[in-house]
């Protein structure tokens, strides 16, 4: 009889029912908007926590205003049972079997470290940073278990790079991946969707509507798949070998190394990482210094303390500009220029800038001129090292000009 209370008949169209049902260690659901996904999802995770009614779980969305308003009102409209035991200032979900469900925002990385999890569910995943991917991805290492992520794909960003890619190709057998476009649910209006088809550009659509990767609208910075290259060996040319830093700690810390040859700009190191302390910043500073042979740093201008400690610890700091229209704008051309190249091994900054974006206009009104402040800690550093740098530039002597005859009685 208890049994028969719990149990519940789901309906999933097909499609549904095979991701629901996906074999490998992660999956990622990959759809157009209002496609089912979230609502595969927190049935995903009602289903894990059936199997693991002892273990631990991880509920994960990009901010916490999507975490809140979207992914657990959706979790908690198909369990509502479990609504009573959510402790939302402490992020957990004591489940009445002695098990815990940790609900965490991706924009703070560090709250996800050090649970191992039974299993965890991103939602919106696609605009998350790629370093909730490398932390999420190690939360199971010990457990072997299982990770998915329900997301439109927002942009080319880690998702793309690092999951469809090597799904697509066979590389990661630990991969899937399950797409279908918005009207594969029953229930999405093909009037409405065919009125979009018509309205949006059309690799806005394509992204929106039917799960396809394309590039974001409103990128702030337009760079070529040109230039993004192989590492090549440019230390010893490279006119000069500078860092950028931005400062972190539940927020991720960045370093950004830049080489300047030639007048032209590559971005051939980084490092990126949360919870490291102004002294675990330093001693990565250090090394890296010693690695590249840089002469200069340009920190974060924000934190005069942490650039003091810096100074103490023989850190060559350097002034940095915090102009973020005019870095923008400095960077945007000479990417225009073609002076601008980023080594393929920097996968956090390429992450970055193929998601850093203007915010959309709302209600008629324009697009803000300033980019929307979300995964940006890297191109920040990068910003301070290139918009600050100036070449010391010998100065010629001027020769005097002669001196003039002054005739007062004439006025000349």
């Amino acid at each position: 009889m208890e049994q028969q209370k719990r149990d519940r008949v789901v309906k999933f169209f097909s499609k549904q029912f095979e991701a629901f049902s996906f074999a490998t260690q992660f999956c990622a659901v990959i759809c157009g908007v209002q496609s089912g996904k979230t609502f595969m999802g927190a049935y995903w995770a009602g289903k894990k926590i059936l199997e693991f009614p002892k273990g631990i779980g991880i509920i994960v969305a990009p901010t916490y205003g999507i975490l809140q308003q979207s992914t657990l009102t959706k979790f908690f409209e198909i369990f509502p049972q479990l609504r009573k035991y959510y402790k939302e200032h402490k992020g957990v979900i004591d489940l009445p079997t002695g098990g815990k469900v940790f609900t965490r925002s991706a924009d703070r990385p560090l709250g996800i470290e050090g649970i191992t999890a039974n299993w965890w569910w991103l939602d919106e995943g696609g605009q998350a940073s790629r370093l909730v991917w490398v932390v999420l991805r190690s939360r199971v290492s010990m457990t072997g278990g299982q990770g998915l992520i329900t997301t439109t794909p927002y942009s080319m960003n880690w998702l793309y790079q690092e999951f469809f890619i090597p799904w697509k190709e066979g590389k990661d057998k630990a991969l899937s991946v399950f797409t279908w476009k918005s009207i594969a649910n029953p229930f999405f209006s093909k009037e409405f969707y065919e009125a979009e088809r018509a309205r949006l550009r059309p690799e806005e659509f394509f992204r929106r509507y039917e799960g396809t990767f394309t590039k974001m609208t409103g990128l702030v910075y337009d760079l070529g798949d040109s230039q993004i290259i192989e590492p090549i060996d440019i230390k010893k040319k490279a006119d000069m070998r500078l860092i950028g830093v931005d400062w972190g700690f539940n927020n991720p810390a960045a370093i950004v190394v830049c080489y300047l040859y030639d007048k032209v700009w590559y971005i051939v190191d980084e490092w990126y990482e949360t919870g490291k302390t102004t002294a675990e910043i330093i001693s990565v500073l250090k090394t890296k210094m010693s690695e590249h042979i840089v002469s200069r740093i340009y920190p974060d201008p924000a934190e005069p303390d942490r650039i003091e400690e810096c100074k103490r610890a023989g850190i060559p700091v350097m002034p940095a500009i915090n102009d973020v229209k005019g870095g923008v704008s400095c960077i945007q051309q000479i990417i225009k220029d073609k002076k601008f190249f980023v080594f393929n091994t920097c996968k956090n900054f390429i992450d970055e800038i193929n998601s850093y974006h203007y915010p959309e206009g709302k209600e008629g009104k324009p697009f803000k001129d300033e980019p929307e402040k979300l995964n940006d800690h890297i191109l920040d550093a990068t910003r301070y090292v290139i918009f600050s740098y100036q070449p010391i530039k010998p100065q010629m002597m001027k020769a005097s000009e002669p001196i003039k005859p002054f005739y007062p009685e004439v006025g000349f």
